[in-house]
């Protein structure tokens, strides 16, 4: 992988941390001001350096969490960190690029096939995106199955930000990769998977090759040499 696509992280990485800790900067500094101290008030009641408490208020990003949290309590803020979904690592890092190539090869010439199509706030992506006349499918490809109703919930974020942009119906397709592991998660929610992704491999496999519609959300296995099993 070129250079310049393994920095693209890191720099996206110090531009967030940097406007986080400038956000916290400001709260902390408006907070002690309201409550009448003064700079130097508020960095003894902290224990650290008034000069440690002006680079907190200017939004040093390197100032450590412990920092932080104890220059927000002297002044009465409570922080608190919160991982919320993003732009995930691309498909090729993942090596889920040669799975939606393949999906993009079979499709229908009807679907309009589209890669990491954006589908968040935060730059979250949908892997793939199978654009029809009738409706959307929106391909999300998960190589291994962790936490099924979280991975599920994250997905259904990303679809339904997707219909909000659309006038058509969008379906959910989870790719799963058909290994002994996820079959035994698969397995542990099966009464749940039913309900919730009723269409099966041979329903999501004959709609991207027809270009007829899903009608429903559905789950797909995939194998790594023989990628599609129709179930």
């Amino acid at each position: 992988m070129p250079s310049a696509d393994r920095s693209a992280p890191r720099a996206l990485g110090l531009q967030r941390a940097r406007a986080q800790a400038e956000a916290i900067g400001q709260e902390i500094r408006l907070a002690r001001i309201e409550r009448g101290l003064r700079r130097s008030a508020a960095s003894r009641r902290a224990g650290i350096s008034a000069d440690t408490q002006r680079r907190v208020e200017l939004g040093d990003p390197s100032a450590t969490m412990a920092t932080l949290c104890v220059v927000a309590q002297a002044v009465g803020i409570d922080v608190v960190l919160r991982g919320y979904p993003g732009r995930g690592p691309s498909l090729r890092d993942t090596g889920q690029l040669g799975i939606a190539e393949l999906i993009r090869a079979v499709a229908h010439p009807s679907w309009n096939v589209a890669l990491e199509v954006p589908a968040g706030e935060r730059g979250e992506a949908i892997d793939l995106v199978l654009f029809g006349s009738r409706e959307i499918v929106a391909v999300e490809i998960d190589r291994m199955l962790v936490d099924f109703q979280a991975q599920y919930r994250r997905n259904v974020r990303k679809r339904d930000h997707l219909a909000g942009r659309h006038q058509r119906p969008v379906r959910l397709v989870m790719l799963i990769e058909d290994t002994r592991r996820n079959r035994a998660v698969h397995a542990a929610h099966a009464t749940l998977l039913t309900s919730v992704l009723p269409a099966v491999s041979r329903e999501v496999l004959q709609a991207v090759r027809t270009g007829r519609p899903l009608g429903r959300d559905g789950l797909a296995w995939i194998r790594r040499r023989r990628p599609w099993l129709p179930r």
